[in-house]
């Protein structure tokens, strides 16, 4: 016995290993690193003498917060319409594929499907008769409208994402439709029962998504570097230039400010909270208060309508626009990497060429750059939080969740300055492991977020019934355990490999022009004139993540079916 438990302790030593220092240690060295600019008063004073400063924030606070708020009520509107009718289920796929395209690579495709020229406004051209392109600012527009509708749609898939996952538990459904009929009877409508009753619970799933949403969307560069506003620019764009000017002085500058706009962040999601708890008293009022008829739009009562279960046309549409919005991002890039000559207002070009594409296929080196990170660090990644989630207690699951929060919770600008400094100190700056290291910090975040749940909930019978038949824990976790946990596990893997794939702050910063990675080129070609070059880079920083997710979502299907 005693043998057993040096074993197993021997176990617990080996699978923290790897999570320490690849993990643990760099993220907290970041965060040692990110403090000290906090302390340098000189760099503060010109930071709030920045004529950009207080133009530069508050553009950022308003595109994050409207971002934020719209995706918020988008996402609760679609999940209510697919929920009542019962088919949750349909939406995870395309979600999947929504969220492997990347930000920077849906923004490349939304502006040129946006711009004054581009196929929209050839769409619109059909019906006005326009012959030249309209004098509308729809991209790089001094209020940030262009930004925020690009994030709006990049989050609402998220949030919807998460808000799906929740509503396909089989537990949560159970009880959910439990209260819906208890509700209905004390004669409350469809829509009352959910405002009232559910979404009251599927908040607390959504807390720290929408942090990380609110502080990705006020704190995003690659995004804003193409749609963004440019005079004045948001605060992000303010600190990116800093941080990679020449000038000591400038970074020192960038530095703070990074350390800023965490700080407002955090002041912003602190009276966000204290509001709330504010206004629980008068939600709680109004929620008791019942029976109730009230209706929205988007839910009609389906005891009126005859229908078997409620729908609604509004929330249908919007999801139906949403899905048509990622089409035309596409469709518009691929249109326009083939063009040779496109004059406007043809819905089509006039000349067709490849001369984009073979100019990829010549520089294919941040491709494979591109490739190799982003396999790696999903492997290495998925390698990790197995052994951990198998071999250590989940009493320690909170520290590590922790962590991973403080990662994707933090600007991206942050821990990217703090990696920065940090290999600078190692001279791991210009070299593969520290590209490698920039990585892996993100994608083992987002795995652990989406593993630990569906693992920790892994139910223990398995195991007694596969000891019961003399199994080797071998045999269990090969033939058993994992063939049944394939889905999360393909899924976070698919995640991490996306995640990786679409980094550009800590790669910008770490490569230190060495490397070059698809994200690097892609947001250099954006501000060029070679449309159809940027184009085909777009589509090429997609195309991977989609696979991926899509053979995720192939494979992981389960091998039983129900008879």
């Amino acid at each position: 016995m005693r043998a057993l438990c040096v074993d197993a302790g021997g176990m617990k030593r080996a699978a923290s290993l790897p999570l320490i220092f690849l993990f643990v240690l760099p993220l907290l060295t970041t965060l040692l690193f990110v403090l000290s600019d906090a302390f340098d008063l000189a760099a503060w004073r010109a930071l709030f003498q920045h004529p950009q400063l207080v133009a530069g924030l508050e553009l950022s606070l308003a595109t994050g917060t409207s971002a934020t708020l719209i995706s918020i009520v988008l996402a609760l509107l679609i999940a209510a319409i697919y929920f009542e009718r019962g088919k949750t289920s349909k939406l995870s796929s395309q979600l999947g594929l929504m969220l492997a395209v990347p930000h920077l690579a849906f923004a490349i495709g939304f502006a040129f499907l946006m711009m004054p020229s581009g196929l929209l406004a050839r769409i619109l051209a059909i019906g006005t008769g326009w012959l030249a392109p309209p004098q509308w600012t729809t991209t790089h527009d001094p209020h940030g409208i262009a930004l925020t509708t690009a994030l709006v749609a990049k989050e609402t898939a998220f949030l919807l994402f998460v808000l799906v996952g929740v509503l396909m538990r089989e537990d949560i459904t159970q009880s959910f439709n439990t209260q819906r009929l208890s509700a209905f009877g004390l004669g409350h409508s469809p829509a009352s029962a959910w405002l009232r009753v559910l979404v009251p619970q599927l908040v607390p799933h959504l807390i720290w998504p929408m942090i990380i949403v609110l502080v990705y969307a006020s704190t995003v560069v690659d995004m804003s570097l193409v749609l963004g506003p440019t005079q004045p620019p948001v605060f992000a764009d303010v600190i990116w230039v800093d941080i990679n000017s020449a000038d000591p002085a400038n970074n020192a500058r960038g530095a703070a400010g990074a350390v800023f706009i965490s700080v407002v962040a955090a002041l912003v999601l602190a009276a966000v909270f204290v509001f709330t708890k504010a206004a629980a008293p008068l939600f709680k009022t109004w929620a008791t208060r019942g029976p109730s008829k009230l209706r929205f739009p988007a839910l009609r009562d389906s005891r009126e309508s005859g229908d078997d279960v409620p729908g609604g046309w509004i929330g249908a549409a919007k999801w139906l626009a949403l899905r048509l919005f990622y089409a035309a991002v596409i469709s518009t890039l691929i249109l326009l990497s083939f063009a040779a000559l496109w004059p406007f207002p043809n819905l089509l070009p006039a000349a067709w060429s490849t001369d984009a594409w073979g100019n990829v296929a010549a520089h294919l080196a941040p491709l494979m750059t591109s490739l190799v990170l982003a396999i790696t660090t999903s492997i290495t990644a998925l390698a990790i939080w197995v052994a951990w989630l198998e071999n250590v207690s989940q009493r320690f699951d909170q520290f590590i969740l922790t962590l991973c929060v403080l990662v994707l919770g933090l600007p991206a600008l942050l821990i990217g300055l703090g990696q920065y400094q940090m290999f600078l100190l190692l001279h791991l700056t210009g070299t593969w492991l520290g590209l490698y290291l920039a990585h892996l910090l993100p994608v083992m975040a987002y795995m652990y977020i989406l593993l630990s749940g569906p693992y920790r909930r892994y139910e223990t019978k398995w195991r007694d019934a596969s000891t019961g038949l003399m199994a080797t824990p071998f045999q269990f976790l090969f033939g058993i355990k994992w063939p049944m946990l394939k889905a999360p596990l393909l899924s976070s893997a698919a995640v991490g490999f996306a995640v990786s794939f679409a980094q550009f702050v800590p790669a910008q910063l770490v490569a230190a022009g060495r490397y070059s990675t698809l994200p690097i080129e892609a947001v250099t070609l954006s501000s060029g004139s070679n449309r159809a070059l940027t184009a085909a880079f777009a589509l090429l920083l997609m195309t991977p993540p989609l696979v991926v997710f899509s053979a995720g979502s192939y494979f992981g299907r389960s091998r039983w079916r129900t008879v």
